[in-house]
């Protein structure tokens, strides 16, 4: 039997998240929630994650600068950026930070499970 695969959250709304979720443990991911980047750097020293979806906009440590570490530290880590913000220059920030996927909120979790299938398998 293959290992499940962990998906780490971070978000400093997690209510938002809750369908998100659902649907990726309908797929088989066990899944974590981190409140904020700070909380998602811990949580990965806890318990790594076989990927990350972060928010951009959060307290402590946004989602940007908690990109930047997590590469730092596991450069082969699958990153996706879910956020709101829609502007060009998120999207460059996004790149600069090593962030894997830029998907926009609300998102619809097929396009999330697809691009978690293209880099997982």
């Amino acid at each position: 039997m293959k290992p499940q695969r962990h998906i780490l959250l971070v978000d400093d709304h997690p209510k938002g998240l809750e369908f998100l979720e659902f649907r990726l443990q309908q797929a088989g991911y066990r899944t974590s929630i981190a409140q904020n980047g700070e909380l998602g750097l811990e949580a990965m020293q806890r318990d790594p994650a076989d990927a990350v979806i972060l928010d951009v906009t959060m307290p402590e440590l946004n989602g940007f600068q908690a990109c930047r570490e997590l590469k730092k530290l596991y450069k082969d880590l699958p990153v996706i950026i879910l956020t709101a913000k829609n502007e060009p220059a998120d999207r460059f920030w996004a790149t600069q930070c090593g962030a894997d996927e830029y998907v926009t909120k609300p998102a619809d979790p097929a396009v999330i499970l697809q691009k978690l299938t293209t880099y997982l398998g």
